[in-house]
């Protein structure tokens, strides 16, 4: 097929040029489909009548065991997730080329249908609509927190299995498990972890700078609870603000001047960058900092690296990378698909360990209805069962008749009723020289940890 020729699906007479403008420049290759759009602002509430309506006429989206098995990738390529999005979709990519290469899933190949959610809550709800109700994938994975949220009931009602590979919100603390499972971290944990890393280094008073988004908000109201309340430290102003403003002049010196033995930063990308240029051109750069993940950036790197004596450290999800055969074949994977090795600042190998979940659990289950492959998730991922780090060596074993126990490239999956990680990996990350590398890996206090 040429390049600028509508696909089948859309009809012989759909304009070419049209196509070719919504497709974007180059072919889509073979292993995913992608379409470019602006992401409408639309009411949450009535899209979801209309899913759900959807789900109550019977389209699952699995209307045969006939053509390709659909993986969505619901991500904020652009916006405030978008310095990652690249990273994100190529490890995505580089778990779909795994599965297809072991024989794709039930026989059958699989396709990524990526769809940009614009890094906000409606583009998630928008492009899940397109995913579910134009494209009938089968299952999902890319979202972040605030989509994550706005389309959760939905989820559920649709029956669409969904891991959160980048989700750390707090509401999904004791909400997941039946449809909707998260592989890295809480940021119940991320929270707690901040505050372990204010304690030690000293710190007792502290100044919060807070974008008011769901993903920054979850952490930072840990935080304040845990150095508070668990710690007895003191917070020196709580500066919460939108993203978007002109300017974070006085926010930025409401917080910094409040005496502070430290400032924690809790913000997206494209908020975190004017906020620390404005931190910078004021002076305040003897003053440390404690930021979120959503800040480990290159870019946020080497802004604070290019201030000498700036001080800037992030308590964070770490990667299992010894002695972990899975880690050992993703990466030189990954750097052949990208050009540069996975970096832990940009969530690529949780991208890849969802897919891989997906297609282990599918083929557990014999089929791709929701509820099977939902219920199949927790016995690919938990023991007992045979450990296997690759979805070929996992095939076999199933083939074979045996239960699995898959060990991803970030680390053991293993997951409890909720659907969340029983024993993460976390680290403390520092700037140094420009870039940012793990100083160690931390276990999370047990007295700080308050039972689900």
């Amino acid at each position: 097929m040429s390049d600028n020729l509508a696909p089948d699906w859309l009809g012989g007479g759909f304009d070419a040029t049209l196509w070719a403008g919504i497709r974007g420049p180059g072919p889509p290759g073979p292993q995913y489909s992608q379409r470019r759009h602006t992401v409408k602002r639309i009411l949450v509430a009535l899209l979801a009548v209309g899913l759900v309506a959807a789900a109550c006429s019977g389209d699952s989206g699995d209307t045969a065991d006939e053509g390709p098995v659909k993986y969505g990738f619901l991500n904020g390529q652009s916006g405030d997730y978008g310095p990652w999005g690249h990273w994100a979709l190529a490890a995505a990519e580089v778990a779909v080329e795994e599965l297809n290469a072991a024989g794709g899933v039930l026989g059958r190949s699989v396709e990524l249908v990526v769809e940009d959610n614009g890094s906000t809550p409606e583009g998630a709800v928008s492009g899940f609509a397109e995913l579910t109700e134009v494209d009938g994938i089968h299952a999902l994975g890319g979202i972040e927190s605030d989509g994550m949220v706005a389309i959760f009931e939905t989820v559920h009602e649709l029956q669409i299995p969904t891991i959160c590979s980048t989700c750390g919100t707090t509401e999904l603390d004791n909400t997941g498990g039946d449809m909707v499972f998260r592989i890295i971290p809480s940021d119940t944990d991320n929270g707690i972890v901040g505050a372990q890393v204010a304690r030690d280094e000293g710190y007792r008073n502290v100044a919060m700078l807070v974008e008011l988004s769901e993903g920054t908000e979850s952490p930072a109201n840990v935080f304040k609870a845990v150095f508070t309340e668990q710690m007895g430290g003191t917070i020196t102003e709580d500066v919460r603000f939108n993203a978007g403003e002109a300017t974070y002049a006085a926010q930025v010196a409401q917080a910094f001047e409040s005496n502070p033995d430290a400032v924690y930063i809790a913000a997206g990308f494209e908020t975190g960058v004017p906020l620390l240029n404005e931190w910078q051109r004021r002076g305040y750069t003897d003053i440390p900092m404690i930021f979120t993940t959503d800040l480990l950036s290159p870019e946020i790197a080497e802004i604070v690296g290019g201030v000498d004596g700036a001080s800037a450290i992030v308590g964070a999800t770490a990667y299992d990378t010894v002695n972990n055969p899975a880690w050992d074949a993703y990466v030189p994977r990954f750097e052949e698909k990208i050009g540069d090795p996975p970096e832990i600042a940009f969530y690529d190998a949780w991208q890849y360990d969802q897919y891989i979940i997906l297609g282990l659990a599918t083929a557990k289950a014999g089929t791709t209805d929701g509820a099977a492959v939902a219920a199949a998730i927790h016995e690919i991922a938990n023991p007992p069962g045979v450990e296997v780090f690759s979805y070929a060596q996992g095939l076999a074993e199933l083939e074979a008749g045996n239960d699995i126990d898959y060990h991803g490239t970030t680390s053991n999956l293993n997951l409890n009723s909720v659907g969340n990680l029983l024993s993460p990996v976390m680290a403390v990350i520092h700037v140094q020289d420009g870039d940012w590398a793990v100083r160690e890996n931390i276990e999370l206090d047990p007295t700080l940890v308050k039972p689900s």
